[in-house]
């Protein structure tokens, strides 16, 4: 036994609708918009860890050049607290404090605070960063 099925020719599917043309569309937006999103998230972390690295080198070149100055040089004077310099977007500021490690009325040593700040592009004041550094340097 056979069956046959005639099918009309005019009823035939023969293609989308145009409610599912919108909804595969409405449902690639929503994908794309999710991975713009996530490009800029991402743009974003890339920039502030490049911030960071760069006021990081900036902080430890700056604390390279305090440890190979003379123990009473003027960049090491604690009457001249705060010591500011500049590196592009980056301030670095730094305060000498004399000590007296071994008790013998003698300073001895200098506890040096340094710090590197800088805003983040297009933010304002509240969106300070800083890097900060505190290491002694002996009198020898």
């Amino acid at each position: 036994m056979t069956i046959v099925v005639r099918v009309n020719p005019l009823q035939t599917d023969k293609g989308f609708t145009l409610i599912e043309a919108l909804i595969a569309l409405a449902i690639f937006s929503i994908g794309i918009l999710a991975v713009t999103s996530l490009l800029v998230s991402s743009n974003l972390q890339s920039r502030k860890s490049a911030e960071i690295t760069e006021a990081s080198a900036i902080a430890f070149n700056r604390m390279e050049e305090l440890m190979l100055i003379p123990f009473d040089h003027s960049d090491l004077s604690s009457a001249s607290n705060p010591h500011n310099s500049a590196s592009g977007k980056y301030l670095v500021q730094w305060n000498a404090i004399e000590s007296d490690l071994n008790s013998d009325t003698i300073n001895d040593a200098k506890t040096i605070e340094l710090s590197v700040r800088w805003n983040r592009i297009n933010s304002g004041a509240s969106n300070q960063r800083q890097v900060r550094l505190f290491f002694i340097k002996h009198n020898q």
